[in-house]
């Protein structure tokens, strides 16, 4: 796979350096929390390139899911007159602008890792 400015095939240095057990346990599980490999990982770092981690983010996006999926349900029953309903058209805006960040969100970092 080829990619650009500092993809695989631009990739012809090793680098080595010597840590400690621990600094090495501590590098890999910070490596295995930004979802990254080694190399990759200690290439952003030690080019100050921002690594986001997104911990339970799936979780969070599934409530969220089913906290608008409640609203439309609330509002096709005030609509059929099944129920009375308070103005709910505030709250389901502001879901839906959530929603539309978090996709946003993880687009941008589906992009800086791909």
């Amino acid at each position: 796979m080829v990619m650009g400015g500092g993809g695989i095939a631009n990739k012809t240095k090793i680098i080595k350096c010597r840590v400690t057990p621990e600094e090495y346990e501590i590098i890999i599980k910070k490596a295995k929390k930004a979802n990254m490999n080694l190399s990759r990982y200690l290439s952003f770092s030690a080019l100050e390139k921002d690594i986001a981690v997104f911990e339970d983010l799936k979780k969070f996006t599934h409530q969220l899911s089913k906290v608008g999926v409640n609203l439309n349900q609330i509002a096709m029953l005030c609509h059929q007159g099944k129920i009375t309903c308070p103005d709910i058209l505030p709250v389901k805006k502001v879901v839906t602008e959530i929603w539309q960040s978090l996709t946003s969100l993880t687009q941008k970092t589906k992009r800086t890792r791909g």
